[in-house]
């Protein structure tokens, strides 16, 4: 039996409004987590859509979506008599309040307040160490039931989760028509394949004007259709797709970019993903996209060689390279891809104008 439940979501300066009327059939008593910048940008607005309802715990989940904080949470008893929980946040706070309604099953929604990954509709959580180094991804046994986006909470937040989601985005598109190339897809695989493009033409069609429009705190038609790229047709494609079509080698390589330790607390994921789908389009030979792709990060000021992440020409990258090869997101691509092709490629990269 194939179940799949596309993303439900509520988009608009009035989306909260929404929330007592989407939450009514899941009972009353709502348990909150929350980062807390997120919910101090939201509280206000949220809370006047929450007086009817029983707010039984609220509380910071943390500062990383580790098992620690998971835990920690999972053992409240105030949790525990929740009827479902409402997550308030960035990734990190909705993988830990998605991981949280699995173990103890309870219905999940959330409220994205940044525009930077399809954390909010997804079911998998990306967990980590409490250091901040990867763990594992923790696959769930339903995604989170709707999402509520408020454009106007998306462009007051730093811009630069916008600017990094955009790259993210992307690279989905990328990635997935490339791990599938040459398979026999189910349905459910083709329908993520032909989704993904809303990954990225609407990005690079409108995404250099809805960043600015974020810069400027405007809420556009622009910065709404990118917000819908990276959240929900992003998330559409990960919760459609067979596991192994959702990355390749944009997200290898960035994997392999982050055993060096600086590398995350100097740049952001999607930022990083964007200079590895550069590398992979490159790799693949398709020079048309590489082409839009490159001189659309130049645009926006994402990656588009090696300085741009504080790396040199002459840095060899062995241990990056090592780490980026055996990463399992090349478990399943079209044909093999070696440490020196990676390493001739992103040479190859500095060069290209």
């Amino acid at each position: 039996m194939v179940q799949n439940y596309l993303p439900r979501y509520t988009l608009g300066t009035d989306a909260f409004e929404k929330i007592p009327e989407v939450t009514s059939g899941y009972g009353r008593k709502v348990g909150l987590l929350y980062g807390e910048k997120a919910y101090g940008a939201c509280k206000d607005k949220l809370l006047k859509q929450l007086k009817d309802l029983t707010i039984v715990h609220e509380e910071v989940y943390g500062k990383e979506a580790s098992y620690a904080n998971i835990e920690r949470i999972v053992k409240n008893d105030e949790i525990k008599d929740a009827d479902f929980l409402l997550g308030i946040g960035g990734g990190k706070c909705l993988d830990v309040t998605k991981v949280v309604g699995d173990m103890l099953n309870k219905p999940v929604f959330t409220v994205a307040s940044i525009a930077s990954t399809c954390a909010a509709v997804t079911k998998i959580s990306i967990l980590h160490n409490d250091d901040g180094s990867f763990k594992e991804i923790y696959r769930l046994k339903s995604a989170p039931v709707h999402c509520f986006i408020d454009p106007e909470i998306i462009v007051n937040a730093p811009s630069q989760y916008f600017w990094a989601g955009m790259g993210d985005t992307m690279a989905k598109h990328v990635e997935c028509v490339f791990s599938s190339k040459n398979d026999t897809l189910d349905f459910e695989s083709e329908l993520g394949r032909t989704i993904s493009i809303l990954c990225y033409e609407p990005i690079l069609a409108k995404g250099e004007k809805a960043y600015q429009d974020v810069k400027d705190h405007v809420v556009s038609q622009e910065v709404e259709d990118v917000i819908k790229s990276i959240i929900i047709a992003t998330g559409a494609v990960s919760i459609s797709v067979d596991p192994a079509y959702n990355s390749a080698l944009a997200h290898a390589l960035y994997y392999g970019l982050t055993v060096r330790e600086w590398m995350e607390r100097k740049h952001l994921h999607g930022e990083i993903v964007s200079y590895g789908t550069l590398v992979q389009l490159l790799i693949d030979k398709q020079y048309n996209e590489l082409r839009r792709v490159y001189d659309f990060n130049r645009k926006v000021g994402l990656p588009v060689c090696l300085k741009d992440l504080d790396l040199e020409r002459n840095d060899p990258l062995d241990d990056v390279l090592d780490a980026t090869i055996v990463n399992p997101e090349l478990d399943h691509i079209p044909y093999p891809i070696t440490k020196e092709m990676v390493r001739e490629t992103i040479l190859n990269l500095e060069d290209y104008r």
